[in-house]
C-alpha cells in the first residue's frame, strides 16, 4: 500500500470512493433521510476543494495496485468538535477517514490511521481531535481508538450520540 497527497489527477478516483464508501455506509446503516447522501457527498467534495485552496487543509489516500482505497484528511476540527468542547489552538483534526467497501477488514484503516498519525507528528502536534456520528465508525474507533473523550448524547435524536475523540499520540509514532 502507498500513503501519500490527494493529487489532481486523483479527484475523480476519490469523488467514486466516497460515493461508494457511503453509499455502503447509510445502507448498511438503514438511514432513511434521504439528502443525507447528497449532504455527506458535498461536504466531502468541499474538503478535496479546500485541499488544493486551503493550506490548513490536507488530503491524503491510501493507493494499492494504482487504485485508491482509502482516503482521510488533517484540517481544522469542524463545527460539531470546536462547538461542542473547548480545543487548543492550532488542533488539528484527523477527518473524512473512508475506505472502499471491497477493502474493509484489509488493514487499509489501519494503515491508513497510522500514517496519518506520523503525519501529525511531523507537524509537531501531540494529539488530534476525531468525531463520529454514524453508529458503525463510533464502534470502529473505539475499537481502535478506546473510549471517546465526549459523547454528545442525543445529537442526532434520541438514542443517536455523536462522538469526539482527543488523541494523544505517543512519541515514535
Amino acid at each position: 500500500m502507498n500513503f501519500r497527497a490527494l493529487e489532481q489527477s486523483d479527484v475523480k478516483s476519490l469523488q467514486r470512493l466516497f460515493m461508494e464508501s457511503l453509499s455502503d455506509l447509510i445502507r448498511r446503516e438503514r438511514f432513511e433521510d434521504a439528502d443525507l447522501l447528497d449532504e455527506e457527498v458535498a461536504r466531502l467534495n468541499t474538503t478535496i476543494q479546500d485541499h488544493f485552496d486551503d493550506d490548513t487543509v490536507e488530503l491524503y489516500v491510501v493507493e494499492e495496485d494504482g487504485i485508491l482505497v482509502g482516503a482521510g484528511a488533517l484540517l481544522p476540527p469542524n463545527d460539531i468538535i470546536s462547538g461542542n468542547i473547548q480545543i487548543e489552538r492550532g488542533a488539528i483534526e484527523l477527518g473524512s477517514v473512508y475506505v472502499s467497501p471491497r477493502m474493509q477488514r484489509r488493514g487499509v484503516g489501519q494503515f491508513l490511521l497510522e500514517e496519518m498519525m506520523r503525519e501529525i507528528s511531523a507537524r509537531g502536534k501531540e494529539f488530534f481531535y476525531l468525531d463520529a456520528g454514524f453508529p458503525s465508525a463510533q464502534a470502529y474507533w473505539q475499537k481502535r481508538l478506546g473510549e471517546p473523550s465526549h459523547i454528545l448524547e442525543h445529537y442526532w435524536g434520541p438514542g443517536a450520540s455523536h462522538m469526539i475523540w482527543r488523541v494523544h499520540i505517543k512519541k515514535g509514532t
